[in-house]
């Protein structure tokens, strides 16, 4: 394998951010529409490019939503795997991890630096840090909108404030997925028992299994069954 095609495989779209295929419209579409009954801040899907059937006949322009009547038309026309560029307000990953302290930093910057890294740094514009649930509460009622939350450090003083503020953000949108990192040194026991945990150690080999982890909690699809 050649330096180029090394450099396209770090590069490849692993969170597909910005594409769906037809299939995966569709199983968004539905899940939105009862997702949105229950949540403030509402998900949607939109077009990032114009969209023609096999005749030039266009279907939908850019920045048109795609609705469950629309999936319905694009699945006249196209087969299920077809990959189209899309957006979602829910596009992103939040860390909370506290830098206020010299024993946050080192962890905080760890996670930092691992997600940074996913497929060559090309999702860099996508990733956010806070200190708090407190400063992420604020930022989420306004712009920020993740759809994975990793819950890295938190000093021990500040966990009963960050408890309340972890159920003041699950009240503005239940459906935010969320981890929480332990540090066998920094960090070695959860703060949130009830959600899931990843364990990191001072293997270098844990952190291959967190990045693994974080992938597949972020491309994981929304079920029916369990909203």
């Amino acid at each position: 394998m050649g330096d180029s095609d090394i450099n396209k495989k770090n590069k490849e779209n692993i969170l597909r951010i910005g594409i769906n295929t037809l299939d995966e419209i569709e199983d968004k579409v539905k899940a939105f529409r009862i997702m949105n009954k229950n949540a403030q801040k509402k998900r949607y899907i939109i077009t990032r490019e114009d969209i023609h059937d096999n005749r030039g006949k266009p279907i939908f322009l850019k920045a048109a939503e795609i609705d469950i009547s629309g999936a319905k038309l694009l699945r006249r026309n196209f087969k299920a795997d077809r990959i189209f560029k899309t957006f979602q307000p829910d596009e992103g990953i939040v860390v909370i991890s506290d830098m206020t302290t010299t024993e946050g930093i080192a962890l905080t910057m760890d996670l930092i630096t691992q997600i940074n890294n996913l497929s060559g740094g090309i999702y860099e514009a996508f990733i956010d840090r806070v200190d708090s649930f407190e400063d992420f509460a604020t930022h989420l009622r306004r712009a920020l909108f993740p759809k994975l939350i990793i819950i890295g450090y938190i000093p021990k003083d500040k966990i009963q404030n960050e408890l309340i503020n972890f159920v003041r953000v699950k009240k503005i949108d239940g459906y935010l997925r969320t981890v929480e990192i332990t540090h066998s040194i920094s960090k070695p026991d959860p703060y949130f028992p009830k959600i899931k945990q990843i364990q990191i150690t001072e293997e270098p080999k844990t952190w291959g299994k967190f990045v693994l982890d974080i992938i597949r909690e972020y491309t994981k699809p929304y079920l029916i069954e369990e909203i």
